[in-house]
């Protein structure tokens, strides 16, 4: 029988903070500031350990027996509140670390590089400007005034559909109070948010204008797999404010790639079944609590046949030679 470290494959949703990162919060630049063991970014606390210890997450890819990860910057990270002055350099110094950090150890890390999403225009500027070297790049759910069906992000759409470049959109903060009491800012708060970031593509008729584009949503899409049914409601009775989309929500929702953390069997099982089984990439959320403890903690209870290609056949598809060694 395999065993889990037999089947290699690839962690889409791992999270580092760069080091040059961890030295501008010492030199208190861009508004943070930096104490032994954690990184202050406006409100949040951001501990250092183990989001600054590349080799805690090299060995996490080794327990899990997987061929390497894909990693992106932490949203803490994420900083729409800077000034459009800051955002540009503020950007060029986290995507440099984090590449200088993750050619260091390939071939086990390959990143993501972070688009300052609240801007589209520079985000779209960026994004044409990366190569071989990165597998896709990360934005968050802040976006300000703006929403994803802001025809503002058509050009970075085209970018990234040009570049076959995967978008993996993963939730900030939540602006809603509401959500403030028992950790709902993240339990409910996160998933909402992507939530929102893919009804929004869908409604406004993203994923049938880009058919190239390819979007991973974290934390299993949040609840798009729940709610996709209603929305198919609201299209086919033509409810108020919805378009005459010619991508129905049931077709568009299997147009998105989602990572595999819900914690949830019975979700999963709701997810292969209406995203689809090979749309579903491995994601732990390393090191973060409410991610995965290993590989395992979704995809135990499955089949060798889908656990495979969970965990290795469709990363392979998405990312194709993003996750290949080059000459830099």
């Amino acid at each position: 029988m395999t065993t889990p470290a037999e089947l290699g494959g690839w962690d889409v949703h791992t999270h580092i903070i760069p080091p040059a990162v961890v030295a501008a919060g010492e030199k208190g630049l861009f508004g943070m500031r930096a104490e032994p063991k954690t990184l202050h970014i406006c409100a949040h606390g951001v501990p250092l350990h183990p989001l600054s210890k590349i080799d805690a997450l090299l060995e996490r890819v080794k327990s899990d027996g997987l061929d390497g990860a894909i990693v992106s910057v932490p949203p803490p990270l994420f900083r729409p509140d800077l000034s459009t002055s800051d955002r540009e350099s503020y950007t060029e110094l986290v995507n440099d670390s984090l590449l200088n950090t993750c050619h260091a150890h390939e071939p086990s890390l390959r990143p993501f590089a972070y688009l300052p999403i609240e801007d589209p225009e520079l985000s779209a500027r960026i994004a044409t400007r990366l190569d071989h070297n990165w597998a896709g790049a990360v934005a968050g759910t802040e976006l300000g005034v703006l929403s994803y069906a802001s025809p503002r992000y058509d050009a970075l759409w085209q970018a990234l559909s040009d570049a076959k470049l995967p978008l993996f959109i993963h939730p900030g903060s939540s602006p809603d109070t509401r959500l403030d009491p028992f950790y709902l800012s993240n339990l409910l708060g996160n998933p909402v948010e992507t939530t929102i970031a893919a009804a929004n593509l869908i409604f406004a008729g993203v994923m049938h204008r880009f058919p190239r584009l390819k979007v991973i949503l974290a934390h299993g899409g949040g609840c798009v797999a729940a709610l996709c049914g209603r929305w198919q409601q609201g299209a086919t009775t033509n409810r108020p404010g919805i378009p005459n989309i010619e991508l129905q929500p049931r077709d568009a929702v299997r147009r998105f790639y989602v990572d595999s953390l819900v914690h949830s069997p019975a979700y999963l099982a709701a997810i292969v079944d209406i995203v689809g089984a090979d749309r579903i990439l491995l994601g732990s959320d390393w090191p973060f609590p409410m991610g995965a403890a290993s590989a395992e903690h979704d995809l135990a209870h499955l089949d060798h046949a889908l656990k495979r290609q969970i965990r290795k056949t469709n990363a392979e598809h998405v990312f194709g030679t993003r996750l290949a060694i080059h000459a830099h």
